[in-house]
């Protein structure tokens, strides 16, 4: 069974802004941008999703093959730890 990735709860507050997110970290008051195809993910992320569910939502979405949706969803994953906004 594939582990549910999901934004923490509580620790931000974010808006779409023209196809993009801008979202706050309240507790270090920093902003991060996500652009269009991270903001295509981040519904799915505030609710709760699996990789492999995401990887095919950004194949859907911008016609990506598999192996760039993987890469490119595994670099916003890692942005979103580095900041220490994904549970899972």
């Amino acid at each position: 069974m594939s582990k549910t990735l999901k934004l923490r709860a509580g620790v931000l507050e974010w808006q779409e802004v023209e196809g993009e997110i801008v979202a706050l970290d309240f507790r270090t008051s920093t902003y991060l941008g996500v652009n269009k195809t991270g903001a295509s993910v981040w519904q799915s992320l505030v609710e709760g999703a699996t990789r492999d569910a995401l990887v095919a939502q950004l194949e859907e979405s911008f016609g990506l093959d598999r192996s760039r949706a993987e890469a490119d969803l595994d670099a916003f994953l890692q942005t979103l730890r580095d900041h220490d906004l994904l549970d899972g």
